[in-house]
């Protein structure tokens, strides 16, 4: 299903849930905050949220550094 990532589109492949989009772009989980369609979504439901065609994801991952 296409969905957008971070304004991108993406082909997304699996079962559509959020915690395989993340698993198939290589977030960090403990390093990652997830907004779907504007809506921030707690990291406890990532394996529960079904992702739906044109679905607008934003991923922010969080770096160290200065």
């Amino acid at each position: 299903m296409m969905l957008s990532v971070n304004g991108q589109p993406h082909e997304l492949a699996g079962e559509g849930k959020l915690a395989d989009l993340l698993r198939e772009v290589g977030c960090d989980p403990g390093r990652t905050a997830v907004m779907v369609n504007g809506q921030v979504v707690p990291r406890g439901s990532w394996h529960a949220v079904a992702l739906k065609g044109n679905d607008q994801v934003e991923l922010i991952v969080f770096a160290g550094g200065g």
